[in-house]
């Protein structure tokens, strides 16, 4: 935490709250990091730990640029999991005190950001409007052609995927053919789609990297535990 007369001069953290109520107060620019841990209690797969599977695969070997090159079918069979499940869920108290504070502070004419690491979109359905989704959505799909990135809330996002991607392990990859998969709907472009999210392997996307980089006069930061 820091407050407006010396930036950033303590990032110990501190479970002190009267302390933190009072730069809580004065601050004038707060940034709210969030992870999965937020998310968890919407009943959103974290596929971290004990249980973390989707059948016998480990999130990390399925979300890299490998994986989908090899086995397109097999990766979107994921996603579309992932994409069904979270037509479900819904924010919880913690998306929706935040987007709450949000809007309060605005009539102070003060500023909240969130960063997160989701890619549920559960900030949004909860009303936070300043937010920069660093790892990108499951509702967007990126051409992997033309690069054309595109809001998709489709259910199924193809018909091929329709009932496909149950987690339980034993379910096998139905081996969808790439002319059956997603694909652009860009004029003369049909190329296959991918989810819109920021792979192991990848970078960051540069326009969230700037974003993030013009957040200025930071007077309290403070994250949600995963």
């Amino acid at each position: 935490m820091s407050s407006s007369s010396e930036p950033f001069s303590d990032t110990t953290p501190s479970n002190n709250m009267i302390g933190f109520r009072e730069i809580f107060k004065n601050a004038k620019h707060i940034v709210i990091l969030t992870g999965a841990g937020v998310s968890a209690e919407s009943g959103v797969p974290t596929f971290r730990g004990a249980g973390g599977y989707w059948r016998n695969y480990e999130a990390q070997n399925l979300a890299t640029p490998e994986a989908f090159r090899r086995n397109p079918s097999l990766v979107w069979e994921f996603y579309h999991y992932r994409r069904e499940v979270m037509i479900t869920k819904f924010p919880n108290p913690a998306h929706i005190a935040i987007a709450e504070c949000e809007d309060r502070l605005a009539m102070e004419e003060k500023r909240v950001s969130v960063i997160t690491q989701n890619i549920d979109e559960l900030h949004r359905k909860a009303g936070t409007k300043n937010i920069i989704e660093l790892h990108g959505s499951l509702f967007q799909t990126k051409c992997t052609a033309c690069g054309n990135v595109k809001p998709n809330y489709d259910s199924p996002i193809c018909p091929a995927l329709k009932d496909k991607g149950a987690p339980e392990p034993g379910n096998e990859d139905v081996k969808i053919p790439i002319g059956e998969l997603p694909k652009c709907n860009e004029s003369n472009c049909k190329g296959l789609l991918r989810p819109n999210v920021v792979w192991f392997g990848e970078s960051l996307r540069q326009e969230d990297l700037q974003k993030a980089g013009k957040i200025e006069f930071l007077t309290l930061c403070f994250t949600t535990a995963d």
